[in-house]
């Protein structure tokens, strides 16, 4: 897995933490990740259970995102995405709490 391709399975996993997937997010998250393969990342995180995800996510995290700076960087994107849909729900607050864990 490439680096837009970890972002954008990344960023998939937290526009899915409230159980429901705007338009607005899909395509911040196209615009943000440039991920030539969107589709077939997109089929990746469909098929996967939760716990493989935050396994998929745990094993690249220091690949792509090493140092605080893009670490930050990259919380600052799932923020945003949250945003993108007008409201900021309990499920996406508490996502956001376990990815910086996960991230930092």
């Amino acid at each position: 897995m490439n680096r837009a391709q970890f972002r954008t399975f990344l960023l998939l996993y937290a526009a899915n933490a409230d159980l429901q997937t705007e338009e607005s997010e899909m395509q911040y998250i196209r615009e943000v990740a440039r991920c030539d393969n969107f589709d077939e990342v997109q089929t990746l995180f469909a098929g996967c259970a939760d716990y493989e995800c935050l396994q998929l996510i745990m094993g690249y995290r220091d690949q792509y995102f090493a140092t605080p700076e893009a670490q930050t960087a990259l919380l600052a994107e799932v923020a945003e995405l949250f945003g993108k849909d007008g409201e900021y729900s309990l499920l996406e607050v508490n996502t956001m709490k376990m990815l910086k864990k996960l991230i930092h």
